[in-house]
């Protein structure tokens, strides 16, 4: 088994999902380029101008061009059956974004953006951005991809946070309250619920990171799975109440793309059924019903008035503050310090940015039927990418790294 596997594969920590949330990050086998800038720093900045540009920061500039990655990736999704899409953005332009649900519509929106972009546009971008949809029979997943050119040196320059929802919550099978009384109705049943999802859930990710090494000569993997509970600030009845965050930047779970709202409206009441009885949350991420980031215990009750939605948030009980004056560890400490501080009267996005809630614009188009990113074109053929990789459920046999 290799290191990668074993990071997912071997964690024996107790995770009671609202849902779950996965990193994966990847250092493609590229050329890169290390270059000074200016630091962004005031006092950085100071020194440089003082020194005439002797203090300076260093990044790395990838080599790979927009369609080549693009390519990569393309194949390692096909390879595990992914093919819807709901957007495509080069530095913040969408060049696609499909707010109709349309189906099988990857390829489409590859050959849309590489007509758009032309050659030359390739290699000049900043950051890349691709949002996905999939599903199998236990989960409603979104997947974020994110390619940086420039980055700081020993980061990695793609990133894809992986987002599995409960199916057999979804408001369209209704019944969803009772559902989650069963899931909550004891320890053991909690317990059991959480052990089952839980390795479904790494199966999956295993089982896409496999793909991703096929597809593309990576010299580096690492990934990570989160459980993430969200505390609402006020009472959802219904899918209806649900807030979208559409501030820009914000391309997440809570933005509202087509068809989730569904899948999502179970996980607001998560926290608010747990208040009602008394099992133990552990090693969990909370955010708010937007997505500001609110903190990480290592196990809290889930009868703390904290999670009782019926109460205004003020008379709540701060559990963050608490919890981090009587655990005193350096695993509580680490995760809180940057998080504790964030709050509902704050209600910032996880990239900083204010709460704005709007209508998106509807871009929609038709594309060509040959491009860069048929398959025919670069070797499908060859018998090492196969139609699916369903059949692992680790990275254990691809060798490791």
């Amino acid at each position: 088994m290799d290191r990668f596997s074993m990071r997912i594969m071997s964690t024996n920590l107790k995770f009671y999902p609202m849902y779950f949330e996965g990193i994966i990050t990847i250092d493609p086998s590229h050329l890169t380029k290390i270059e000074r800038k200016k630091p962004t720093k005031a006092f950085k900045r100071m020194l440089y101008y003082m020194t005439l540009g002797g203090v300076t920061e260093k990044q790395e500039r990838e080599t790979f061009t927009a369609v080549s990655i693009l390519q990569q990736l393309n194949m390692a999704f096909s390879q595990k059956g992914i093919s819807n899409i709901i957007r495509l953005s080069h530095d913040d332009i969408d060049f696609y974004l499909d707010d109709k649900g349309k189906k099988d519509d990857l390829k489409e929106a590859l050959d849309l953006y590489d007509l758009k972009l032309g050659s030359a546009m390739s290699t000049h971008f900043d950051n890349l951005l691709l949002v996905l949809e999939h599903e199998d029979e236990l989960f409603k997943y979104l997947l974020e991809v994110q390619i940086s050119r420039n980055h700081s040196v020993g980061e990695h320059p793609i990133e894809i946070k992986l987002t599995g929802l409960l199916k057999e919550f979804s408001a369209k099978e209704g019944n969803v309250k009772s559902k989650l009384e069963n899931v909550f109705s004891s320890q053991e049943s909690y317990d059991e619920f959480k052990r089952e999802k839980h390795h479904e859930f790494s199966s999956f990710m295993s089982d896409l990171i496999l793909c991703i090494k096929k597809s593309i000569n990576v010299d580096d993997i690492h990934s990570e799975i989160k459980t993430k509970i969200v505390v609402s600030k006020t009472k959802i009845e219904s899918k209806q109440d649900i807030r979208r965050n559409q501030v820009n930047g914000y391309h997440g779970l809570h933005y509202g793309y087509y068809g989730f709202d569904d899948f999502l409206f179970y996980s607001f009441l998560w926290a608010s059924i747990g208040h009602g009885h008394s099992v133990m949350h552990s090693n969990t991420y909370y955010e708010s019903e937007t997505g500001s980031e609110l903190g990480y215990l290592q196990e809290v009750d889930s009868s703390s008035s904290y999670f009782d939605d019926s109460t205004a948030v003020e008379d709540r009980t701060d559990i963050f503050s608490e919890n981090e004056s009587e655990a005193g560890n350096d695993l509580y400490a680490s995760q809180t310090e940057d998080n504790a501080s964030a709050n509902f009267d704050n209600p910032t996005d996880m990239n900083g940015g204010a709460e704005i809630f709007s209508e998106s614009d509807n871009i929609s188009s038709n594309a060509s039927s040959g491009s860069w990113f048929d398959f025919g074109s670069f070797g499908s053929s060859d018998s090492s990418f196969d139609s699916s990789c369903s059949s692992c459920s680790s990275c254990a046999s691809c060798g490791g790294d």
